[in-house]
């Protein structure tokens, strides 16, 4: 059944108003008080054509700031049009400011919607379309239908439209859905099928709000229990395990990507977390024990503990494990020669990393040739030292830059020479890298960078086994494991000439790749954790964790300097900071700088004249920075504190900036 309306009383309610500012009986008090505004507001019903939009640059903004809810919303606009398809209609969703993100309309009517500029990014609020559904949606917060001649401007008297505010579990507007069509079509049930599309547009976006916040309460959660010393291990109540930290897949000699899903009873043999029944063992309750790892023999400590659902029953266990077998840091230092990395050391869970590290341990096993690839920073001599201390540490590792010793002295770095064999050699002679690392591990990093003519000689080393000091002519047995690593594409530079074929076949026996920083932004917060931690414990400063949106800031960075380079911004924001936090600010005003400094590395002839830029930039950031600072809060000390500095400081920058008015 059609809405009741009387078409022409409402039209000639609203003449009068028009013409004498004459105010009828056949109009809704929302409507006349709208036109009332709208008048006051000096808009001339006459006057619009085409509804005004925003700029492009604008528009793409709001696309990205209201990507949930256009999720959320366009399959039950989507619904809404298939309700009324081929009946002039048009289904559009706005922002809180009334500007169309998404229309949806029949074919048919596209090019009068396109002459009243119904289309994406066009502003439908009462200040810029006058009195209309979406603009009272948005001013009422409540659900309204507007007829014909109830339009304020006169080019829309043809319409009816039915809009609802889609609202948040706080009230607070999210934005308006809109149906708009031939005024002769104005249903009841039109408005009735909006308002529910919008509640439950609502209920959607409450559930995926509260999964958010689930989701942050379980990152955080992860990122404490990984941050353990100990290792932890959770099961269901069938021993499957649903949970793992690092350290305990390390002491399980697993690795977390590997352990989900497992039963216990695959890692663990013996005495394990629950019994067949589904229950903590009583020698295993609130006790500590020593178990063995299947097969592995690693003797360590366990101590579990039930977790139960309301009703009492069993949901499973959560168990800490302490590796009793583990040796003192110190006593690990004091074995190893030349090295400080293990495994251990190496922080991150993503399934990249984790691949790489177990393709290492792999490599760590043998003595074959391993060839590292990555991008400078990402921890290639970590790696290298992580192989050698799996069962060489206390051998010597020795550790050679390719790319750092001139090409006319690379040889004799390598392979040594006799006494006399050129022009300033010592009278005694020198050994060289190779039998220094007899019976362990030569590391040649940046083996891209090596000469062509030394490639030679190392490739008969590396085939015959043996070395010839220069000016020399005794072969040296030598055993030695090689490890090279490179941040180029070694099968690349063979094509281009640039490296010998044999000696990349060579090398390339064990090849492991250690993914970039930018392809395990899942690590970001764990790193970002262990190096705060770290940091803070070198120079004597307490810091709080870092803040969520920090942490988004650091994950949305490319790291172009990997792990290296965050490291740096870390360090440098814990040094900087006058209080116990680091804020958005720090890190924000950190990457621009090195984007500054890495345009001037990559353009060294440009330096002369771009060099004092960085400074300049950083001034106007921090004055930028504080301004808006003190605009947001009137107190001084809430502005220091927003900015992560110190009263005293802020009054200094603010005199600097002549900023104290």
């Amino acid at each position: 059944m059609k809405l009741t309306a009387d078409f022409d009383a409402i039209k000639n309610t609203w003449d009068d108003f028009v013409l004498s500012g004459k105010i009828g009986s056949h109009i809704r008090k929302p409507i006349i008080d709208s036109w009332l505004r709208c008048q006051k507001a000096g808009l001339d019903p006459h006057a619009l054509n085409r509804t005004p939009t925003v700029s492009e640059t604008n528009f793409r903004k709001r696309l990205e700031q209201n990507k949930v809810l256009l999720d959320v919303s366009i399959p039950f606009m989507v619904e809404l049009q298939e309700f009324v398809n081929k009946s002039g209609f048009s289904t559009t969703l706005t922002d809180p400011n009334g500007v169309i993100l998404e229309l949806i309309c029949d074919q048919s009517i596209l090019k009068e919607a396109f002459t009243k500029n119904l289309v994406r990014g066009s502003i439908w609020n009462e200040h810029m379309a006058g009195t209309n559904a979406t603009g009272l949606a948005i001013d009422l917060l409540q659900p309204i239908q507007v007829i014909g001649a109830e339009h304020y401007y006169e080019c829309y008297h043809e319409l009816t439209c039915s809009a609802a505010p889609i609202l948040d579990a706080h009230g607070k507007l999210l934005g308006v859905m809109d149906m708009a069509g031939p005024k002769e079509m104005a249903y009841p049930h039109t408005l009735g099928m909006v308002v529910a599309a919008t509640k439950a547009i609502s209920r959607q976006l409450c559930i995926a709000e509260s999964n958010r916040q689930v989701d942050l309460t379980n990152h955080y959660l992860s990122t404490v229990i990984d941050s353990m010393t100990d290792g932890v291990v959770a099961v269901d109540v069938n021993g499957k395990i649903i949970g793992i930290n690092s350290h305990g897949a390390k002491i399980l000699k697993t690795t977390t990507f590997d352990s989900y899903g497992k039963n216990i009873l695959e890692i663990m043999d013996g005495e394990t977390i629950l019994d067949h029944n589904g229950n903590v063992p009583p020698s295993l309750e609130e006790k500590d024990k020593h178990i063995i790892t299947k097969s592995k023999k690693i003797n360590c400590l366990i101590n579990s503990k039930l977790i139960l659902h309301d009703n009492g029953t069993i949901a499973g266990a959560v168990a800490t494990l302490k590796d009793m077998d583990k040796k003192t840091p110190l006593s690990d230092k004091a074995k190893r020669k030349g090295t400080r990395f293990t495994f251990d050391d190496i922080i991150g869970d993503s399934s990249a990393l984790l691949r790489s590290v177990h393709l290492s341990q792999i490599a760590a096993k043998g003595s074959a040739t391993v060839l590292l690839e990555g991008e400078s920073g990402t921890g290639k001599e970590m790696f290298a030292q992580a192989i050698h201390n799996a069962y060489q540490s206390d051998q010597p590792f020795i550790a050679i830059n390719c790319a750092g010793i001139p090409e006319s002295l690379i040889e004799s770095v390598l392979f040594g020479y006799e006494e006399g064999s050129f022009t300033g050699a010592s009278k005694h002679g020198k050994i060289g890298k190779f039998e220094l690392a007899r019976g362990g591990t030569i590391f040649l990093d940046e083996i891209g960078e090596m000469p062509l003519n030394t490639q030679t000689i190392l490739l008969r080393v590396l085939q015959e086994r043996y070395i010839q000091r220069i000016g020399g002519d005794k072969d040296i047995a030598i055993d030695v494991r090689v490890i090279a690593a490179t941040n180029k594409n070694l099968a690349e530079e063979v094509k281009m000439g640039r490296f010998r074929q044999d000696l990349y076949y060579r090398l390339n026996v064990l090849q492991i790749n250690i993914p970039p920083l930018r392809k395990r932004k899942n690590d970001i917060p764990i790193l970002a954790a262990f190096f705060l931690n770290d940091i803070t414990r070198t120079c004597g400063k307490f810091i709080e964790p870092l803040h969520p949106s920090t942490l988004a800031t650091m994950q949305e960075y490319e790291w172009p300097g990997n792990v290296r380079q965050f490291k740096n911004a870390i360090e440098q924001a814990v040094n900087f900071t006058e209080t116990n936090r680091i804020d958005d600010y720090f890190i924000s005003s950190y990457l621009p700088n090195l984007d500054a400094e890495l345009t001037l590395r990559e353009e060294p002839q440009a330096i002369e004249t771009k060099v004092l830029q960085p400074d300049v930039d950083l001034k106007k950031m921090e004055r930028s920075a504080i301004k808006n600072a003190l605009a947001l809060f009137s107190e001084r000390k809430k502005a220091a504190e927003y900015l992560g500095i110190s009263r005293s400081t802020l009054y200094r920058k603010m005199k600097q900036y002549h900023l104290e008015d």
